[in-house]
């Protein structure tokens, strides 16, 4: 059965708002991200958070995969896209240091590596992304395994703190295509992917558009902000997208 979410985005009139100061928001536009089929029940179900680490990793233990929770016969921590080089999106509660090393594993159903890589940043607490190598591309139909963790403790990795899901690759058909390429604004093109059930692309639209733009734009900032709410991660809408873990292999 196919869930539909409804939300409706704001956009604040906000002349103080490089200031903080937020003023009442009015209603703009509407984005409805529709739940697609969850997987195959005997998948993965994935850990969306880092969970009760203790030691060296006790305080990224909130660790978490900005991947909504996918209701089935069981719960999978899943989501869709339709490029064949998504990006992930992860909140890190502590800053990291060249002596705390990340590593992102994507692996196929038979559980062989197709990407792996490990990064070493120095980057505030907040929202990072990883981009999948464009030498790799998903295959559509196909569905992938991920790993994100944190080695707070290089010599014990089993000390690591981590969170784990799966991906599928979806391609757009012909009149998908045309309807997205008839898209101009961020909002527009995050609305069209989360109607479609494509979480990653509809997140990375918004999530990139924060991350690149040298003015504050409100109603991409509305739109992150209601699409993390809608999947229950409202605590993280503030967080700031902070750089972080750039393909250099």
């Amino acid at each position: 059965m196919k869930l539909t979410c409804v939300i409706t985005l704001t956009l604040a009139s906000f002349p103080n708002y490089l200031e903080g100061q937020a003023q009442t928001p009015r209603p703009t536009s509407k984005v409805r991200y529709s739940t697609p089929k969850p997987p195959n029940p005997g998948a993965p179900r994935g850990r969306g958070r880092g969970g009760g680490s203790r030691g060296p990793c006790k305080q990224y233990a909130s660790l978490a995969a900005l991947v909504p929770e996918t209701q089935g016969t069981q719960k999978f921590i899943w989501g869709q896209s339709a490029s064949q080089n998504p990006k992930f999106w992860f909140y890190v509660p502590e800053k990291l240091t060249s002596k705390l090393p990340i590593e992102f594993v994507l692996q196929d159903e038979a559980d062989n590596y197709i990407y792996k890589t490990k990064f070493t940043p120095q980057t505030p607490a907040g929202v990072v992304s990883v981009t999948v190598k464009p030498t790799v591309a998903l295959q559509p139909g196909k569905s992938y395994n991920w790993t994100f963790s944190i080695y707070c403790d290089p010599d014990k990795p089993s000390s690591s703190v981590f969170v784990r899901g799966s991906v599928t690759q979806v391609a757009l058909n012909a009149t998908q295509k045309q309807q997205l390429q008839q898209l101009q604004a961020p909002v527009q093109r995050a609305a069209f992917y989360a109607n479609n059930g494509m979480w990653h692309d509809a997140l990375t639209t918004l999530g990139e558009q924060i991350q690149n733009s040298k003015r504050r734009e409100p109603e991409v900032i509305s739109a992150w902000t209601e699409l993390l709410t809608q999947t229950n991660f409202s605590n993280l809408a503030a967080a700031p997208i902070v750089p972080c873990c750039q393909n250099k292999d």
